[in-house]
């Protein structure tokens, strides 16, 4: 029984399974609300400081630009985020995030997972957490955004600067 070490950290045994890769984990937040009833790409995202947050963060980091996320390295990556969700008036029955990717560099995006809320009481704070597993084989193609649907004129993602409300947590889980 063999195995390969490599000058980057991966270990492959002889048969070819991976048993170690570079690793990441990165942590951002929505710093402010988003516009309320706008639907619309969640442009806003900083990056959690270690500096008063502490949070676990490891290897290289997630770009964002725009709303739109670029990965610094090819695998597999779990996209875990929840959103805190406020529902202003009882007419807006449904409020939804939408993770849309793109494998063509994004000249077409498809709708790849749903967070999705809803209510009939007014002044509703709701949090939803969903997740998605990426193959990350082209950090120029590959890329993902979210966007919002069904928000009415009085509801809207939630945001905070000094804590998470809404954040998304990025872990890349191996080679592709």
């Amino acid at each position: 029984m063999a195995i390969t070490l490599f000058p980057d950290g991966r270990i492959i045994h002889s048969n070819g399974v991976e048993v170690a890769s570079q690793k990441m984990v990165d942590y951002w937040r929505v710093p402010s609300h988003t516009t309320a009833g706008a639907e619309a790409t969640i442009t806003a995202w900083s990056q959690v400081s270690t500096a008063y947050s502490a949070p676990g963060r490891m290897g290289s980091s997630m770009s964002v630009s725009s709303g739109i996320w670029t990965f610094p390295q090819t695998g597999i990556y779990n996209i875990n985020a929840t959103f805190n969700i406020y529902i202003g008036a009882s007419n807006d029955t449904l409020a939804q995030v939408i993770m849309k990717v793109t494998d063509n560099g994004g000249s077409n995006y498809q709708n790849t997972a749903l967070w999705r809320t809803g209510s009939l009481d007014d002044g509703i704070h709701q949090s939803i957490t969903n997740n998605y597993i990426m193959d990350v084989d082209n950090t120029s193609n590959v890329k993902f955004y979210f966007d919002t649907g069904s928000m009415s004129a009085d509801s809207y993602v939630a945001g905070q600067s000094d804590y998470s409300t809404s954040s998304v947590t990025i872990i890349r889980l191996g080679d592709t």
